[in-house]
């Protein structure tokens, strides 16, 4: 699987992160506001960050790359959050994650990366099964899983958490 360069959307360019993105990234992945509801760790040192990013960088031209891409404003390049997907070693799900920098939420923005990411994963990828997991206490995803097209699934628990459990089947997407 081949990662593109990018996506454009009305609002947004979703696309590869690039060295020029670590300041950003080191930021980001120190947010607790961000990675709580998530499953990032926070990246205290500026090496760790430094160290994920080159690999991330790295895995772009693998065999097996790695999809995480950086969600900017089409209009200036602001890095606003992240998001991609990963195959699930408990499902035959393939998860799909996003996040944004607070002063960036309530805008649309998740939407719309979502949309387009879902649409290239089935349109490009041929997957057939596109889930969110997500805490039951964060309402933002939730909704955001509902607005795109998700049927709620229940309760999932991994970890020795409990998540909301969403899905998308690409026979759903495609009717």
């Amino acid at each position: 699987m081949k990662i593109p360069q990018s996506f454009a959307t009305e609002r947004l360019i979703i696309r590869r992160y690039v060295e020029e993105d670590l300041e950003k990234l080191h930021l980001f992945f120190n947010n607790e506001e961000v990675t709580s509801s998530t499953d990032m760790p926070l990246h205290r040192s500026f090496e760790e960050t430094k160290a994920f990013l080159d690999m991330l960088i790295q895995s772009y031209e693998s065999d097996e790359p790695l999809f995480a891409m950086a969600i900017t404003r089409k209009d200036d390049g602001e890095v606003m959050g992240s998001c991609g997907f990963a195959k699930l070693e408990f499902s035959d799900d393939t998860q799909i994650y996003y996040a944004l920098e607070p002063e960036y939420q309530g805008n649309g923005y998740a939407t719309e990366a979502v949309k387009k990411m879902i649409e290239y994963m089935i349109l490009v990828l041929d997957i057939d099964r596109i889930a969110i997991y997500c805490s039951p206490e964060n309402h933002a995803s939730i909704d955001l899983a509902k607005r795109v097209g998700m049927e709620y699934q229940g309760i999932n628990r991994q970890d020795d958490r409990d998540n909301e459990y969403f899905l998308l089947t690409r026979e759903k997407y495609l009717s």
